[in-house]
């Protein structure tokens, strides 16, 4: 199957149709292209506090799309292996966010929780990350004949653990000599209750895995694989407080 990104167009005839390239003086560098980020939102989430959201809904920081919800579960499809990363954070003496970054983790390398900088105070956390795609849009542009763009999710803090259940998953897939996007992942929003001070927050849990075996999505999935291992892509800030 192939992807084209041209499309049939009618002409002033009715009875005619064009081929039409609309992209042939397109000029874009791929660092350009910026990779939406999948959010579950909180109470403190800026969309939830400016009523474009509700808390426990999972919605990407690009266009707030909602993806999901906590009666609906996301259920996506793996494009790349999970990777650690630490989430670095710096604070300045009010406890205000300065910047905020996520660095690979180098394997045998373990970083500071904290430390002192001339910025301010810097806190990591160790997360997993994972370029995915949702399973509802991959069968939509399959239909269409075209090629989606993928998306990264986070697990830290209170979903660190769905992370490291992806992890284990696709460490047995590749002993399997199995490609990572073969197994999905149905990730619910679930509401749990912090031991100190009594919040509610939501985190995400992995509630099912399932074996991809349909050969237009093991096609197409496999094609992003290969083009995020030859382009250059950034991943939208995040904008989120984690618990």
């Amino acid at each position: 199957m192939e992807y084209p990104m041209t499309k049939n167009v009618a002409t002033s005839n009715k009875n005619e149709v064009a081929n039409v390239d609309y992209y042939e003086d397109f000029a874009v560098d791929t660092a350009d292209l910026i990779i939406p980020k999948i959010m579950l939102m909180q109470k403190v989430s800026k969309k939830v506090e400016e009523e474009e959201a509700k808390v426990g809904e999972f919605r990407e920081n690009v266009g707030n799309k909602l993806l999901g919800d906590k009666k609906t579960n996301l259920i996506i499809a793996p494009i790349r292996p999970i990777k650690k990363i630490y989430c670095e954070t710096v604070k300045d003496k009010q406890n205000n966010i300065i910047s905020y970054a996520e660095v690979p983790a180098v394997p045998g390398k373990k970083l500071a929780i904290s430390e002192q900088t001339d910025e301010g105070l810097l806190e990591r956390q160790e997360a997993y990350q994972l370029f995915c795609l949702p399973l509802e849009e991959l069968d939509a542009f399959i239909a269409a004949e075209a090629k989606p763009f993928p998306y990264v999710i986070t697990f830290k803090g209170a979903s660190y653990y769905a992370g490291r259940q992806v992890f284990q998953a696709q460490f047995m897939y590749k002993n399997m000599r199995k490609p990572p996007f073969a197994l999905s992942f149905e990730i619910s929003s679930t509401q749990a209750t912090s031991k100190m001070g009594g919040h509610t927050y939501y985190k995400m849990e992995v509630k099912k895995t399932e074996e991809i075996i349909d050969k237009d999505r093991l096609f197409l999935l496999r094609e992003l694989f290969k083009d995020l291992e030859t382009v250059s892509v950034k991943v939208a800030d995040n904008d989120e407080e984690f618990f």
